[in-house]
């Protein structure tokens, strides 16, 4: 189900939550101090008092209970997570920043008795939803050709493969750890470009439940249940990908489990691995998307993007295949599909643009031999 953002009314907060907004606004005096957001102009009041409601209206769709609950028990990292992700399904530019930094906002005035940097977390959050909050004509620039991600993923396999290993001899190499790193990496870029599922399905992906490798073959699969169009999806693995994620479970999974000083060497089916050892987290994995791109691109590609290159892709070089995406993207109605096929068309047409004036401008025609204007 799509996201919604319902607004719950401020006197439909739970008593908890309006009291301490109510004391977050109270201007003090000599005697007693202010709130925290008691020299708030009453724009910033009202924006953040309603982000906080759409928080609550999410956890009341969710069916989470709020009632009886202080404000900072309801902000955990894996419900922010949750709540950004619905919000990014279905808007773009700044909205999903702004929500999380309404959170933020309204989160940090209501708990005063709480140390300031027990919320970096979510600040941080919210600063690298801002590098990706541009203005939707300005994504032309940032979006790839699906080969050239691929190229990316690749390289970084092949580096962890290559790289020397760090040494007193040699201490510009990398560690066992940083090697698993690199190829985690490349090949979580390969796979989703190559199956570009929605990130919080191919965060969650379980090695036996969701992914299957045979000998030569391989796939993907997720049930109805675990789908945004509550449609199962059912994936095929090319060659490579299935050599590539073999590899990687058989040899840098398991270090990634037991390397780190943190590791607790934790029994998991979960595919992706962070540095300390525990299961990689939504959000963390969104941010190596990220990472990698703009030290390759020069600009961050989040992930949800890599799905508008495939379909740039295709249109391009194959343009009798682009509808087809519907089913590997997820769409239960085909008219989100045709939503893609134009945009993408769209931005086909303005680089072909952009690249027919700029070799006009470098040869300008002659115009002494052409008649007045």
């Amino acid at each position: 189900m799509a996201f919604k953002p319902h607004c719950l009314p401020l006197a439909l907060w739970p008593a908890v939550h309006q009291e301490r907004w109510a004391k977050a606004l109270l201007v003090g005096g000599p005697f007693k101090p202010s709130g925290r957001a008691a020299h708030w102009r009453p724009h910033s009041v009202r924006k953040t008092a309603k982000g906080w409601g759409v928080w609550l209206g999410w956890h009341i769709e969710k069916r989470y209970s709020i009632q009886e609950t202080a404000p900072e028990a309801l902000v955990t990292r894996e419900r922010v997570d949750a709540y950004l992700n619905d919000v990014e399904e279905t808007n773009t530019g700044w909205t999903p920043y702004n929500r999380a930094q309404e959170l933020y906002d309204a989160v940090r005035v209501m708990t005063p008795h709480l140390h300031p940097s027990t919320w970096d977390w979510l600040k941080a959050g919210f600063d690298n939803l801002r590098m990706d909050a541009i203005p939707s004509r300005n994504k032309l620039e940032r979006l790839k050709m699906a080969w050239q991600v691929e190229e990316l993923g690749l390289g970084l396999m092949q580096m962890a493969e290559s790289v020397p290993a760090k040494s007193r001899k040699n201490p510009d190499g990398v560690t066992k750890l940083e090697r698993a790193l690199l190829y985690r990496d490349g090949i979580a870029i390969v796979t989703l470009i190559r199956r570009p599922f929605r990130i919080k399905n191919f965060a969650a992906i379980r090695v036996g439940r969701h992914l299957f490798l045979d000998e030569g073959s391989g796939a993907m699969t997720f049930g109805a249940k675990e789908t945004k169009g509550k449609r199962s999806l059912e994936a095929p693995l090319a060659p490579h990908l299935v050599d590539g994620l073999r590899h990687y479970i058989e040899t840098y999974r398991p270090v990634l489990l037991t390397t780190s000083g943190k590791a607790k060497h934790i029994q998991t089916d979960a595919l992706w691995i962070s540095r300390d050892g525990t299961e990689l987290a939504e959000r963390s994995l969104h941010n190596v998307f990220r990472r990698r791109t703009e030290e390759a691109f020069g600009k961050p590609i989040p992930p949800h993007w890599f799905r508008d290159i495939d379909v740039t892709t295709l249109v391009r070089h194959n343009p009798e295949d682009a509808r087809i995406t519907g089913s590997i993207l997820g769409h239960a109605d085909p008219e989100i599909a045709n939503r893609h096929y134009n945009h993408a068309l769209h931005i086909d047409a303005a680089k072909r643009h952009s690249a027919a004036l700029a070799e006009w401008m470098d040869e300008p025609p002659d115009t002494a031999t052409q008649g007045p204007l």
